[in-house]
């Protein structure tokens, strides 16, 4: 692409305040700002992990502790991350710089005077689009890892980065309990609880509030702050955790993580710096500028953070009078156990019978013997397609034939006895034999 100048007529001067159309808030860089770390090279280790094992009650007798048990040892492996390059450039003509009073559009008496420096307002700019883009890939940015010169270095950001605690709520909004729940299998995985952030989006805080409302709890506004940052703070069965709106976050997911272990990487040039502005060769009347810096994310060990995926977009108003927690006493009623789930595992292929159903229900588990399950087996052309029932498929698990190869299939299943409601499950699409 060629260059593109700033001229008098490309970039107009304009009296009055100046207001960006973007959004350049960058909350989550902020909150790890203060833990900026420094490396010479590309490459950085995030952590090593190695487990030990250990938590049985061992049982030697006297005269087992005379013979030395057989040696084992522990593996370790490094866990690294890298910094990628972001690079801006400014091109302004000498005409331009000399022709800043021309005004555009109407000037109304009290605003503020067009910008005394076109190329400080344009510099100025374009460090707030790479700060912008630096959040984006903290959040979202896949890894990869340079394998050649024509190859670009791109950081693995917190989502990528996540992979041992995950929730999938399959469309459901998202509740008290889920943050808990993820809260538990980070403590599962040997994590720390202490300084959690959720980081969620408009929906979601929506929800939590909602849900925290209606158990009696409430979601204390800016009860803390992390490097200028306002927290908000939730109380759950676990402990406080911090909820922040924050942004970049996929449809449908929220983030817990530890700032704690969390900061940012710069490799600066051992004479220039980061992110240092530097003029180019001149080749004409104007000037033109580089922003050259590169910097990546430290995410520390990805089992201290964990994500809930696949939220409901919508936010759903809580039911009346539904409550957790409560001091009054509870009407106790009978209720049969309703399906909550059915998940279809493994990967349909034809003339092979399906795996076995992962059925879940909300209540206690239904006595198998008064259960009584029926099952109708539907096909589409992709995952958000109409689906249409398969002719006899009526069984626990079904045989694909080959005219359903690339097609997608999921089943409805109802039960009656001594459970009742019916779900349908996911949808998994038909290969090869």
């Amino acid at each position: 692409m060629t260059d593109q100048v700033i001229t008098s007529f490309g970039v107009l001067n304009y009296s009055g305040m100046l207001f960006n159309k973007g959004n350049t808030r960058t909350p989550f860089s902020t909150v790890i700002g203060g833990k900026r770390k420094v490396t010479n090279h590309v490459e950085f280790v995030t952590g090593q992990e190695y487990q030990t094992g250990g938590g049985n009650q061992p049982e030697i007798s006297e005269n087992q502790s005379l013979t030395a048990p057989d040696a084992t040892y522990i593996t370790r492996v490094q866990k690294t991350n890298v910094t990628q390059i972001f690079h801006e450039s400014v091109y302004i003509s000498y005409a331009k710089q000399s022709n800043m009073g021309t005004l555009s559009g109407v000037n109304i008496a009290g605003q503020q005077a067009n910008p005394a420096n076109e190329l400080d307002f344009q510099v100025a700019a374009k460090m707030n689009k790479i700060a912008r883009d630096i959040e984006y890939t903290f959040i979202r940015g896949s890894y990869q890892k340079a394998d050649s010169d024509d190859r670009a270095n791109r950081t693995r950001g917190m989502l990528t980065a996540i992979t041992s605690n995950a929730i999938d709520l399959n469309g459901k909004p998202l509740r008290v309990w889920d943050v808990a729940e993820l809260m538990k299998l980070i403590y599962e995985a040997q994590g720390s609880l202490n300084g959690l952030v959720l980081w969620v989006d408009p929906v979601s805080l929506f929800q939590l509030n909602a849900d925290a409302e209606q158990n009696g709890n409430t979601i204390v506004p800016a009860s803390r702050n992390i490097n200028g940052i306002a927290i908000n703070t939730l109380l759950t069965p676990l402990g406080e955790v911090g909820v922040y709106l924050g942004e970049f976050l996929p449809p449908g997911t929220v983030m817990l993580w530890n700032p704690d272990v969390v900061a940012p990487v710069e490799q600066p040039h051992p004479e220039k710096g980061n992110f240092f502005l530097e003029e180019l060769a001149k080749t004409g009347a104007g000037l033109k500028y580089q922003i050259f810096g590169q910097i990546g994310l430290d995410h520390g060990p990805e089992w201290y953070h964990g994500k809930i995926v696949n939220i409901s977009p919508n936010f759903e108003k809580p039911k009346p009078g539904k409550l957790i927690y409560t001091i009054d006493p509870i009407e106790v009623v009978d209720h049969l156990p309703v399906i909550e789930k059915v998940e279809l595992t493994g990967t349909p292929k034809v003339g092979v019978a399906t795996k076995p159903l992962k059925i879940t229900y909300i209540g206690s588990p239904p006595e198998n013997q008064n259960l009584t399950l029926t099952y109708q087996w539907k096909a589409g052309n992709s995952p958000v397609s109409t689906f249409v029932d398969i002719t006899g498929a009526t069984g626990d698990t079904y045989i694909p034939t080959s005219d359903y190869v690339g097609k997608y299939i999921k089943v409805e299943v109802a039960a009656s006895g001594s459970a009742t409601g019916k779900a349908l499950s996911n949808a998994k699409r038909v290969e090869p034999a």
